[in-house]
């Protein structure tokens, strides 16, 4: 598979980064926990090789906890990242975590200025990501957490996507970026899959139907059962030998979907789709089901 798509905005974003990266002191890549590698853009990495970078594993509310010092080893010891903090944007997680790494990043800079005579500095961090990623809410989140740090500090100052924070961080928004073409299909579907594609470039049906195939590859197909309350229609058994469109039958007959003979496949993709972007298919009730398409 080869998929080249780039619209316009994803060139600008990348213009973006290149222009402002001479001014910025570190680099705040977020990526997906469920889809660390395939959603991160590996033009990042050569763009700001001469920076520092902090990998922020977003998410992670939605992958099982053993998973993450495998992750944190990946991008630590492979030198992908100089500082790594995973956190849960929904939850609040972790925040303090990222603050004090920067704080360091700003005491380490402080010194230097000092040592030319300068008594004030602070740090600019750009903020980069995937589409729909959570680099929106990340910053909203972070800006909040930080708001009782300084008092009665105004909260933040826009322009050019400019956000200060206090007298030692601001950070520098960006536009989601991806690399101009998939050449690996298991990428192409990840990030399909979770929506940092639009449904208008793959195929929607090819999309659902790899979904089902990764959860039964998973052993976690069974979380349909769960999550819609199919038990009367189907057995866990039989779920896991089932081909897709049966699958597919099953929820439109239980959602209502089609009240005729003739099925309305498409409602269904989407449904399920959005319902997993949401975080919805993963959880039964207050326990958590962990799915996620990539481990060590």
């Amino acid at each position: 598979m080869n998929i080249n798509w780039y619209p316009g905005h994803m060139k600008k974003t990348k213009d973006l980064i290149l222009e402002n990266l001479k001014i910025i002191d570190l680099v705040i890549e977020i990526l997906d926990a469920r889809i660390p590698v395939s959603s991160k853009n590996p033009d990042i990495s050569h763009l700001a090789k001469s920076k520092k970078k902090i990998t922020v594993l977003n998410k992670v509310d939605l992958i099982d906890s053993k998973e993450l010092k495998k992750w944190e080893d990946y991008f630590l010891k492979n030198r992908v990242s100089d500082y790594f903090v995973a956190l849960s944007v929904e939850k609040g997680t972790n925040f303090n975590e990222l603050r004090k790494i920067t704080d360091s990043i700003y005491d380490e800079k402080m010194e230097k200025m000092k040592k030319k005579g300068l008594r004030k500095t602070e740090i600019r961090a750009m903020i980069v990501g995937i589409p729909n990623v959570g680099k929106s809410k990340f910053i909203n989140k972070f800006v909040n957490k930080n708001k009782a740090r300084v008092g009665n500090t105004p909260g933040f100052t826009r322009g050019k996507q400019w956000i200060k924070i206090d007298e030692k961080l601001e950070l520098l928004d960006t536009p989601g970026v991806l690399g101009p073409k998939f050449e690996d299909e298991h990428v192409a579907y990840n990030l399909a899959i979770t929506g940092s594609i639009k449904d208008n470039v793959l195929p929607l049906e090819e999309v659902a139907f790899k979904f089902l195939d990764k959860m039964k590859k998973l052993g976690k197909i069974e979380n349909l059962i769960k999550v819609y309350n199919i038990e009367e229609y189907v057995s866990k058994e039989e779920v896991e030998r089932l081909e897709n469109y049966k699958i597919l039958e099953i929820l439109e007959k239980r959602l209502g979907i089609s009240k005729t003979e003739e099925h309305n496949y498409d409602i269904i993709y989407r449904r399920i789709l959005k319902d997993y972007r949401m975080g919805k298919i993963g959880k039964n009730n207050k326990k958590k089901i962990n799915l996620y398409f990539e481990r060590i």
